[in-house]
Formats: C-alpha cells, sequence, structure tokens
C-alpha cells in the first residue's frame, strides 16, 4: 500500500516549485497586521504549487523554479491593495548547478482584495477575482515560455491558455483592474505581452528560446564551442524581431533577463567569436549594446 501511495504522489506531482514574498513597506499608507500578509504569502505558494496547471507528470527536478515578489503600496478599505508583482521563472542547465531565468516581468497594474484566511478561487474560463485571474495568468505564461526551451513553440498549448484568460476578462473588471486590455495605457501590460507572444510576426522569438537554451546552454557541459554557435543562432532569431520592432516589450523583457548570462557565455569565448558577438548584440538588443562590452573586460 505504501508502495502504491507514493507511485500515486509521483504521478500527481506538480509542476511548480513556487516561492512568494509579500511586502508593504509604507506602514503609513498600508495598515494591514504583517502577518495577513505571511498568510497571504502561504495562500498563494499553497495555490500555485499544489495545482495540477497541465496533464503532464513531472518530476520534482523537472519543477519550474518560480519566484513571485508582491510589494503593495496602498490600501483601499480593509481589504483591497494596489501594488505590483514581479515574476521570475527559471529552468535548470543540463549538466550543471546553474539555472537561467527565462521570464522576468514586473507588472505595476497589480489591484486585489484579499482577506485572511480566504482561499483563492479559480476558474481559467470565468474571472472570480483578479488575484486569482493574475496568479493563473502568470502560471500559465510561465509554463508555456518554460515549454518552449525545452522544444520549437512547444508551449503553444498553455501560453494559449494564458491569451483565452486575457480574453475571460470583461469590459467591467477591465475598467477596474487594469492591464487586461488593449486600450491600458501601459504598453507592457498582459494584454500586449502574450498577444505579441502568439504573434506569428514575432514567432522568431519563441524559436530563440528553444535554440538559445535546449541547442545552446543546455551544451556546454560537452561542447562549449557548439554551444555558444547555438546560443549566436538563438541571438539571431532575436535580432529578427529586433529589427521589426525595437520597442517591442517581448524584447526589453528578454534583455532584462539575459544580459548578464549573455555576457558571462561570451566573456571566455576567443576573440572572434566575441568580435562576430558585440555585431549581431548590436541588432538583437540595441539600446544596451554598450553593455556587453564587458565581454572584454571593460566598464559601463
Amino acid at each position: 500500500c505504501l508502495c502504491m501511495l507514493m507511485v500515486l504522489c509521483s504521478l500527481e506531482a506538480q509542476e511548480l516549485f513556487c516561492e512568494v514574498t509579500v511586502s508593504a513597506p509604507d506602514a503609513s499608507k498600508v495598515r494591514t497586521d504583517p502577518k495577513v500578509f505571511k498568510t497571504l504569502e502561504n495562500t498563494i505558494a499553497e495555490f500555485m504549487n499544489n495545482r495540477k496547471w497541465t496533464d503532464e507528470n513531472f518530476e520534482d527536478y523537472e519543477k519550474i523554479q518560480l519566484s513571485i515578489f508582491i510589494g503593495i503600496t496602498d490600501q483601499a478599505g480593509d481589504n483591497g491593495y494596489t501594488g505590483s508583482i514581479t515574476v521570475i521563472s527559471k529552468r535548470p542547465v543540463f549538466n550543471s548547478t546553474y539555472n537561467s531565468t527565462v521570464l522576468n516581468m514586473i507588472d505595476n497594474d497589480f489591484v486585489f482584495v484579499y482577506k485572511e484566511f480566504d482561499p483563492i478561487e479559480f476558474n481559467e474560463f470565468q474571472f472570480n477575482s483578479n488575484l486569482s485571474h493574475m496568479l493563473g495568468f502568470y502560471a500559465y505564461l510561465a509554463i508555456g515560455i518554460d515549454y518552449d526551451t525545452y522544444s520549437d513553440l512547444g508551449g503553444q498549448k498553455y501560453l494559449q491558455k494564458a491569451q483565452d484568460m486575457v480574453a475571460v476578462v470583461g469590459t467591467a473588471e477591465a475598467n477596474t483592474y487594469k492591464g487586461w486590455k488593449s486600450y491600458d495605457k501601459n504598453q507592457r501590460n498582459r494584454y500586449w505581452f502574450i498577444t505579441h507572444l502568439l504573434n506569428g510576426r514575432y514567432e522568431p522569438f519563441r524559436k530563440a528560446m528553444f535554440i538559445y537554451h535546449r541547442e545552446g546552454l543546455d551544451n556546454f557541459y560537452d561542447d562549449p564551442l557548439l554551444a555558444r554557435q547555438n546560443v549566436m543562432k538563438g541571438l539571431q532569431e532575436v535580432a529578427k524581431v529586433a529589427q521589426d520592432n525595437p520597442n517591442l516589450p517581448l524584447i526589453q523583457t528578454w534583455s532584462e533577463s539575459k544580459q548578464d548570462e549573455i555576457i558571462g557565455v561570451f566573456s571566455e569565448a576567443p576573440e572572434e567569436e566575441k568580435t562576430v558577438f558585440l555585431q549581431l548584440i548590436k541588432t538583437a538588443d540595441p539600446v544596451n549594446a554598450s553593455n556587453y562590452d564587458k565581454i572584454n573586460g571593460e566598464r559601463r
């Protein structure tokens, strides 16, 4: 019986290993007892970690490393809060202890209602609350992008779920809770991020995620030269999108997630590779091109 129970637990292993931090540094604007936010941390972590988000089975070492940081800046009434949410997801690089950041998104349009000990009720096909809907959206977004790093356009199903959740948000909710519609002032909102990610025009960006991670980073242990060549191929795909639309939020978010990592990859490359890389990065990440001079040991 014990063996059977262990098998069942293994089969039901969830996809996310999510750590949550909630803070409200300005006590003059947020009067709620801090222990309520500790309860909220636990509630969100349990919701993200215990729910089965896909139809796949994940081993513990395969789980997506997810970090959620919620900064509360204001309070309305007893249970209404305004702030920001930062979502960071990472995936392990094969044959190493290194985890590569694949999503680092800061969402400043976070308004939610929470009463201590209330459960998080979620239905991907129905808007129950902004808290649960945003958590569900970011779970599917993180899973979809993670899948894209392991196979070519592999996250389509889960990215589509994230986009479907955007479509569920009605006009009334969209007027109350920003970030779900095309007409919001913030062009880096949820609506535009997932819309651009699934737009065929920008498909090279998603293809780059697979080439860069699975064919690039994952090969460093066995063949560093091949790995750097494939990272370069991934950057070439990113460059296609950057040339098409240099102000695309996808490119900005990618740069914020990957800049230090890419510098590390090419710091040990031969001079000829560095030269080719520096020419390429001016196209792939033109806004921050000068920062990559660090591969030559130069300061900003």
